[in-house]
């Protein structure tokens, strides 16, 4: 417990200065979590960690260049398509000359989607951020009471299991913290911006719950497949970048696809 309060105390004078601050320095920020998150996502795989260097550094090329770069101006959310074909043919084509040194073409296409899923999260993240940095927060918000309130609602109230993936998560757990979770981020909504329509606000909040517990369980999912209790040992009694952004993660996601239509 003291090691999570301590590393606790780090994340949020670390976050909260950038926070406030904003700007490139958000940016730049965004860009050392991805390429942390990239480097804890192939470590955590046998296969991937013990490919060629150089390997490695196309791929930690690759994240910035989905994160900050677009090739033209007709993009949504800042993302564009033909920026995800250049990881691709950079981390694609060295399974040629690799191929005998464990870089096979199964580890060439996952590899790209691994670069292509955590650059595609730096875009979102510095996009969403400079669009309105309390729409980001509230983000947060929404995910952290959804996982504090499912660990609480867990140890006080869990009697069922809810999933052999991560056999700590309770039936009881989940549901607290979708309903917490929910409660929070409705109430700083509306608190926050002008609400024309309390009940499709309601019914996001709601899917933004359910769809960070689903992301906490991806991600276990990830630590069970491959054997590991944490992503890495960055942040004393939390685990790495990975296992601090495994709920925000798939938040992001969902409301970049939310945001399209309402």
């Amino acid at each position: 417990m003291k090691k999570r309060l301590i590393g606790g105390a780090i994340i949020f004078a670390i976050v909260i200065p950038v926070f406030l601050i904003g700007g490139i320095v958000f940016d730049i920020f965004a860009g050392i979590v991805g390429a942390l998150a990239l480097y804890e996502l192939i470590n955590a795989d046998k296969e991937l960690k013990n490919i060629p260097m150089i390997v490695k550094i196309l791929a930690f090329i690759s994240v910035p260049l989905i994160g900050y770069v677009n090739l033209n101006d007709s993009i949504y959310m800042g993302i564009d398509i033909y920026t995800i074909a250049i990881p691709m043919v950079l981390l694609l084509i060295p399974t040629l000359l690799f191929h005998k040194n464990g870089y096979d073409s199964k580890n060439g296409f996952k590899l790209s989607f691994i670069a292509i899923f955590v650059g595609f999260l730096v875009n979102l993240f510095v996009n969403i951020f400079n669009i309105d940095k309390f729409i980001f927060l509230w983000l947060i918000l929404i995910g952290m009471a959804t996982d504090v309130f499912a660990y609480l609602g867990g140890k006080l109230f869990g009697k069922h299991k809810f999933s052999k993936i991560s056999p700590n998560k309770t039936i009881e757990g989940c549901i607290s913290g979708i309903i917490f979770g929910s409660l929070i981020g409705y109430i700083y909504y509306i608190n926050m911006f002008n609400v024309l329509n309390g009940i499709v606000l309601l019914v996001v909040v709601i899917l933004l719950s359910i769809i960070g517990e689903i992301g906490d369980l991806f991600y276990s999912l990830i630590k069970r497949d491959n054997d590991i209790k944490d992503f890495s040992h960055l942040i004393p009694g939390h685990g790495g970048i990975c296992d601090r952004i495994d709920s925000l993660s798939f938040i992001i996601l969902l409301y970049s696809i939310l945001f399209r239509f309402l």
